[in-house]
């Protein structure tokens, strides 16, 4: 079920699935939006297969990018996201059996378990409407293909081959693929590679591989769904 058609008596007692993305540069050959899309992929298709038990809300695009300073992106700073994001959250788990993050973000990875832990551990004396309902973060599997891909590599552009084939723009993928020590810890994207491309070991776009980490990640996301329904029964 979807959070933006249903009605007000529909939206009770369900798992929520929020994807959070985020809408920044993804090397010359990907659309902004990369991270939000995989993020929206993966929990439109498992709920697809939950409709009675799962709300899918509609995505969080504007997170936390400051590693790509230098390069587009539109965000917003860990402050003004944690803050946003704990009270979506709140007020989501009133509704809800329980809440599932789905981000496709890496630069979101760290206040995203501060969040987690913030809600679901600092309780004490307080009287919340969600008590005892838990806030969980998947994060999809990356490790697919003889890559490490940190950014805009082998998985992230496969993926976007493989569910919006006319998005990938291949012809622009440059030679460089080197990768400065240091990136998203003490310097940019764009200090660390050229093209912004973050990927250790082979670069390719590889449909079949997209298929493979879009599939993988739908499954592990509904073992998460399962898990929680069967906690909550």
């Amino acid at each position: 079920m979807h959070l933006l058609y249903s009605t007000r008596d529909e939206v009770f007692n369900k798992i929520s699935l929020l994807p959070v993305g985020s809408i920044e540069q993804h090397g010359p050959h990907l659309p902004m939006g990369t991270d939000a899309i995989i993020a929206e992929e993966i929990a439109k298709r498992v709920e697809s297969e939950f409709k009675d038990d799962v709300l899918l809300f509609p995505t969080i695009y504007y997170s936390c990018s400051i590693e790509h300073s230098g390069l587009p992106y539109v965000g917003v700073s860990y402050i003004t996201f944690y803050n946003y994001l704990v009270e979506v959250i709140k007020k989501a788990l009133e509704l809800s059996k329980a809440v599932i993050i789905v981000n496709a973000h890496g630069g979101n990875q760290a206040i995203l378990e501060v969040i987690k832990r913030e809600i679901n551990l600092n309780r004490d004396g307080k009287k919340e409407s969600y008590n005892n309902k838990k806030v969980y973060v998947f994060y999809p599997d990356y490790n697919f293909f003889q890559c490490e891909d940190l950014h805009a590599g082998t998985v992230e552009s496969s993926a976007i081959k493989y569910l919006y084939p006319s998005f990938v723009k291949e012809s622009k993928v440059g030679k460089d693929f080197s990768v400065k020590e240091g990136v998203f810890d003490t310097i940019t994207t764009a200090e660390a590679n050229s093209q912004g491309i973050i990927n250790i070991g082979e670069f390719k776009i590889d449909i079949n591989i997209g298929e493979l980490f879009i599939r993988h990640n739908v499954n592990k996301l509904k073992e998460l769904v399962l898990k929680i329904l069967k906690e909550n029964k």
